[in-house]
């Protein structure tokens, strides 16, 4: 998995999520496997074009007959709405136009995806780990040497 903590002008992080989304009407056009693999392509271009002012990052791709599942990363600067709207707009537009048949037989409005979106954020740590680490926030600890309790780490840890 190709995840990592980035480094920004005053940040250190990880934003990672889920992200599905259906065709419109459902019409399964996915099927045709020069569709499904032109809409692949689409997103890793739009990663491409928008990665060095948004951060996106395509994890990873999966495409069923009417519907599509993303892992993307993305930085601060972007939000996880405009995200979607870039990797549904870029990949509509390359595949209308490179089969102007899906817009003639499917899509006659011009939108091929349905408005609606799914995601669930993710991250290298677990839900249960944030709040028990909240949880165990001002209670006494036993520091090491360093003036660390042993579940802390410094940010130079994180850079590796």
């Amino acid at each position: 998995m190709d995840v990592q903590r980035n480094s920004y002008s005053s940040s250190l992080g990880v934003q990672v999520a889920a992200v599905n989304f259906a065709v419109k009407y459902r019409h399964g056009i996915f099927a045709d496997r020069r569709v499904h693999k032109e809409a692949i392509a689409s997103f890793e271009e739009t990663a491409r074009a928008h990665g060095a002012r948004t951060g996106l990052t395509v994890v990873a791709v999966g495409v069923d007959v009417d519907h599509v599942h993303l892992v993307v990363q993305w930085g601060p600067g972007a939000s996880l709405s405009e995200v979607v709207r870039l990797l549904k707009g870029r990949c509509a537009r390359d595949l209308l136009k490179a089969f102007p048949e899906l817009r003639r037989e499917k899509f006659w409005g011009g939108h091929l995806w349905s408005p609606a979106y799914h995601f669930l954020s993710t991250g290298q740590a677990s839900l249960e780990h944030h709040v028990q680490y909240a949880q165990e926030q001002g209670k006494p600890r036993r520091l090491d040497p360093g003036g660390l309790a042993p579940s802390q780490r410094t940010l130079e840890s994180f850079r590796s």
